[in-house]
């Protein structure tokens, strides 16, 4: 039910204006250097019980990463988790270790759907006084309403060598227009925290 009202809600929003995103929370391990993030092969995994939207997530999550400066040069290599693990794998912790563990990755990133809800917001005509009351307001004065779709989305970042978490995000998009765009906000808001932070370098102007 989770999965087909995130999907619903994207194909809902999908005329609406550009979306923002922006990381509400977030903790990193205090013993995290920038060297802690200097992965070479990293997994990215979407908990989504709903196959195309998991798919849909991991390509956009991938496609972020690839085109970061570690991933143009070759220090980067990313995999979406769905060309590894199977629907069951996901479910069953020591067959994913196993093949994970087998395939040679040292990092991971993986990304699970928090909340959607509906924010509306407006103004009332409020005038009172009958007719001399409005009298005279110009149609600009009408009352309105607008109905916002706000997502959370959390983000967390693994070492797979060390086996731990290394930073942990909750984000907030407003009126996203769908996964690919949803997924590319969430990964610019998540190197914005890291970069200031001092976790990773500031990207070129």
């Amino acid at each position: 039910m989770r999965a087909l009202l995130f999907a619903s809600t994207l194909a809902c929003l999908a005329a609406l204006a550009c979306a923002t995103s922006h990381i509400e929370t977030s903790w990193v391990e205090p013993s995290a250097t920038p060297r802690s993030f200097e992965m070479r092969r990293v997994l990215v995994v979407a908990l989504a019980p709903d196959g195309a939207i998991r798919r849909t997530a991991e390509d956009a999550l991938y496609a972020a990463l690839s085109s970061t400066p570690r991933g143009q040069s070759g220090q980067l290599s990313v995999e979406p988790s769905y060309r590894l693990l199977d629907d069951r794998d996901l479910s069953d912790v020591d067959a994913a270790r196993r093949k994970v563990e087998a395939a040679g990755f040292d990092g991971a990133v993986l990304v699970r759907f928090v909340s959607a809800e509906q924010k509306i917001s407006g103004r009332g005509a409020g005038y009172g006084g009958g007719f001399w009351g409005s009298y005279g307001r110009g149609a600009w004065d009408a009352p309105y309403a607008r109905t916002d779709t706000i997502l959370r989305l959390q983000v967390n970042i693994y070492s797979l060598t060390e086996d731990k978490l290394l930073w942990s995000g909750v984000s907030r998009t407003t009126n996203p227009s769908g996964i690919d765009a949803l997924i590319r906000e969430v990964a610019d808001a998540v190197r914005d925290d890291l970069v200031k932070r001092g976790l990773l370098p500031r990207p070129a102007a």
